[in-house]
């Protein structure tokens, strides 16, 4: 009996037990040119660390993030390096940065000439953002009224607005989903940054929409297969 509960625990408390998930979507990105094609993102773990990749492909470029983090029960997710790769008509460029906690400082792998920053313990990379508001989310706990996030080639400290649960159309299907948007202390009405995501898959992303004057970035739901997420 004594066996039997300590592995119920070791189960609840321990992330290793949880696989990731995969999920896909239309995408739509605008980068001067408009490519529609499908992106993939995937969580997987790799002994005590993770990775969430959102790789895109399309007739004439591609695109890629990766993150690798850490995950605690009682903190949630830390990210250890961030990158991001885009290539379009044969021109890549990209960026890569080590969050460096030791120093609480943020290294401009990309750019070896430009001194460290300094970032607060919570800081956190533009792609596992969304895995500790889902982990907030999940366990009840209060969302933080702002974020400190690599954006770009800088950081930023973004507001984060919760809105309604929406119901979304997608191909999917139709589900429920929450909407959030992260805003600037001096909006733009040329920027936006909004994204839903569902309380019925564990806060997974549905739905993003990122417009920066000219520039979109958006995807939506078409698939999601999921092996268990801390």
């Amino acid at each position: 009996m004594l066996r039997g509960i300590s592995l119920l625990v070791l189960l609840i408390a321990s992330p290793a037990f949880s696989q990731g998930y995969e999920a896909k979507y239309n995408m739509i990105w605008s980068v001067g040119i408009k490519l529609e094609a499908e992106a993939i993102e995937t969580l997987q773990q790799n002994g005590d660390r993770y990775e969430m990749v959102l790789d895109a492909k399309a007739s004439i470029g591609s695109a890629n993030e990766t993150t690798h983090l850490l995950f605690t029960n009682e903190n949630g997710w830390k990210p250890l390096d961030y990158n991001y790769t885009q290539s379009v008509l044969g021109r890549t460029t990209g960026r890569n940065f080590r969050f460096n906690w030791n120093k609480q400082s943020l290294t401009w792998l990309h750019e070896p000439e430009r001194a460290e920053m300094t970032i607060p313990d919570a800081a956190i990379d533009p792609l596992g953002f969304r895995l500790q508001l889902a982990y907030l989310l999940k366990n009840g706990r209060s969302l933080p009224e702002s974020i400190t996030m690599v954006d770009g080639n800088d950081v930023k400290v973004r507001s984060v607005v919760a809105g309604e649960i929406e119901t979304l159309d997608t191909p999917y299907g139709q589900i429920d989903a929450q909407k959030f948007m992260l805003t600037d202390d001096n909006p733009d009405p040329k920027r936006q940054f909004e994204f839903w995501l569902a309380p019925s898959l564990d806060y997974q992303l549905v739905q993003l929409k990122k417009r920066d004057k000219k520039r979109l970035f958006a995807l939506t739901l078409k698939a999601f297969k999921k092996a268990g997420t801390p």
